[in-house]
């Protein structure tokens, strides 16, 4: 169990927003650029081939010359449910314990992601000595609800449920989580969208607009510029320490589709977050070459 000073929000609690909000899609781009609606998810035909079990991607969050901490994800397994191939992932969020002016903060994130990459589940766990703050999202497309959920989980292993809502949706939904891979699936299309987003029991809509743009961009984890595709977009809410809605992505130009940076607007300024290591199989950063 992680350990924790306080649950209070901190800088870092948004840095996963760093890399969820500027990772978003759509299904089934039409290479125009137009506003796509979103349609309820059916199961894929071809499945997505930058998912792969076992990959880790670790990313350090820096505001200005700070280093305020790092956000992991792993893709943990694949099932099937209902027909339907299900991934499980995580996030962890970790504070830079060296910043004795910054919160400590440890929270976990899991998701399961259908093969459309749309959310079926997700929880986060936000822990203490005292036990665990959870919030969780169900989702139930066949009767067309959301049922969100938070409570305690004490050490004992004991569950207390302070609140429970059953919320009707229209159609397929994103968590912060799903996000991060929804947007890899279609980060080479060039199309704008608009992705319901469940921010605990409340919809908020993120619309991103991928441009199907080559950028060469640094970072420290390698020797050569990096050859990535951009998408930049805003959200439709206030989040987390005053995250002002904008934001900017650059992944790999491959098939792997690996956010390399992202940057967010907060009321601080930006943060940034960059890729720092990896383990996925047959896979390193694809070098950025001028065009002749």
């Amino acid at each position: 169990m992680f350990e924790q000073r306080t649950t209070k929000p901190s800088i870092v609690v948004c840095s996963l927003l760093v890399i969820s909000f500027f990772l978003t899609g759509a299904d089934g781009g039409d290479g125009t650029g137009r506003r796509l609606e979103l349609a309820r998810p059916q199961p894929s035909s071809d499945q997505s081939t930058f998912l792969q079990v076992g990959e880790e991607l670790e990313y350090a969050v820096s505001y200005s010359f700070f280093s305020i901490g790092t956000i992991s994800f792993k893709i943990l397994d694949k099932g099937t449910r209902n027909g339907r191939t299900i991934f499980k992932a995580r996030a962890i969020i970790e504070s830079n314990p060296n910043l004795n002016w910054l919160k400590e903060v440890h929270i976990r994130f899991y998701g399961e992601i259908d093969d459309s990459i749309f959310s079926q589940y997700w929880i986060s766990q936000d822990s203490s000595s005292s036990g665990i703050n959870y919030h969780s999202l169900t989702f139930d497309y066949d009767d067309s609800k959301l049922v969100y959920e938070k409570g305690n989980i004490f050490p004992s292993g004991e569950r207390k449920i302070l609140k429970r809502d059953s919320i009707r949706i229209d159609g397929p939904g994103q968590d912060g989580l799903s996000l991060f891979f929804y947007a890899r699936e279609h980060a080479r299309q060039k199309m704008e969208v608009t992705v319901p987003t469940f921010i605990e029991n409340k919809e908020a809509n993120a619309h991103i607009s991928f441009q199907d743009r080559i950028e060469d961009v640094e970072i420290d984890a390698v020797k050569y510029p990096v050859e990535t595709v951009f998408l930049d977009g805003r959200a439709d809410f206030v989040g987390v320490v005053g995250m002002t809605g904008g934001f900017r992505g650059w992944f790999s130009n491959d098939r792997a589709r690996i956010p390399i940076v992202a940057r967010l607007n907060v009321w601080i300024g930006s943060i940034k977050a960059e890729l720092k290591s990896w383990k996925r199989s047959g896979w390193q950063p694809p070098q950025f070459v001028e065009p002749n």
